[in-house]
């Protein structure tokens, strides 16, 4: 029987615009992550939500549909990989084979088996027990920030987590260190510390980002332009994905029009800024 709920049971899983493969990818929901079904599409296709909100169109044989199955995963401790990407392995140690892959932000079951020194024994999706690495893994955040007690705490997160992805190649629709654009750069950063806003580069009501004038942003706050947006990082410079030739990825840019990373077609072109404290 099918869930109203399904569980991504796949490292990505592409977002289409349209049910169709030729169609534009729009966003990825990457492994453990918990998606609303809205309805069901011809062909295998499945119109579905995120969480944080976002629709697209994806291939029901990457999800976990059984109602059951998906109950059982709601009711988990999850923890999230906290690398570029993380193995699974069905025998701890480095030598043995690994039969998957994940990449950052990937959720995984806690179990109550603490593990090998230095290995996690986890739940996959599909019930199967497995090893991961301790350290690639950390409890996945709710959002238990005081705003105004924690915010240095916050900021300083943010921005440590934006650099991690410092030279990932540009993906349009993409939010992982193998390929990522500019709000899934911004929304990853801010949903690994339990916080959604909007997946596009675009303020939007309903989230927690508000305007703020653009010359009171802090590090951790949002910098938006037309069609794209950035994470401001402190000192003028901000860390966001481009697909500029020369660029190509990740990188930093800088405010400062004294700067050798300045971008006038960035820098003049500011429309918005945005902060969540």
């Amino acid at each position: 029987m099918w869930s109203n709920c399904g569980i991504v049971k796949i490292p990505v899983l592409k977002m289409k615009e349209h049910p169709l493969d030729e169609a534009q990818t729009v966003d990825e929901a990457l492994y453990g992550m918990e998606i609303f079904i809205r309805e069901r599409a011809p062909k295998g296709w499945v119109s579905i939500e995120t969480d944080y909100g976002y629709q697209g169109y994806v291939k029901a044989e990457g999800l976990e549909l059984h109602e059951w199955t998906v109950r059982r995963w709601q009711r988990f401790r999850r923890l999230v990989v906290d690398v570029p990407f993380s193995d699974v392995f069905e025998v701890p140690g480095f030598k043995n084979p690994y039969f998957l892959s994940l990449p950052k932000g990937s959720q995984v079951a806690a179990t109550e088996n603490p593990g090998q020194a230095g290995w996690n024994q986890i739940r996959l999706v599909d019930g199967r027990g497995a090893y991961m690495r301790k350290s690639h893994l950390r409890p996945l955040l709710e959002s238990h920030y005081s705003l105004k007690k924690e915010e240095d705490v916050l900021r300083e997160s943010l921005v440590r987590t934006a650099l991690t992805y410092l030279h990932t190649p540009y993906r349009w629709g993409g939010k992982t260190p193998q390929g990522i654009d500019c709000s899934g750069l911004c929304s990853m950063v801010y949903l690994l510390h339990g916080i959604s806003i909007y997946r596009d580069a675009k303020l939007k009501e309903g989230y927690p980002v508000r305007e703020i004038p653009v010359c009171a942003v802090k590090p951790g706050d949002l910098l938006y332009f037309p069609g794209h947006m950035a994470l401001y990082i402190g000192g003028l410079q901000y860390i966001h994905s481009t697909g500029r030739m020369g660029d190509d990825g990740v990188v930093i840019s800088s405010l400062n029009h004294t700067a050798e990373n300045y971008r006038d077609d960035l820098a003049g072109n500011v429309t918005a800024a945005g902060t969540i404290f």
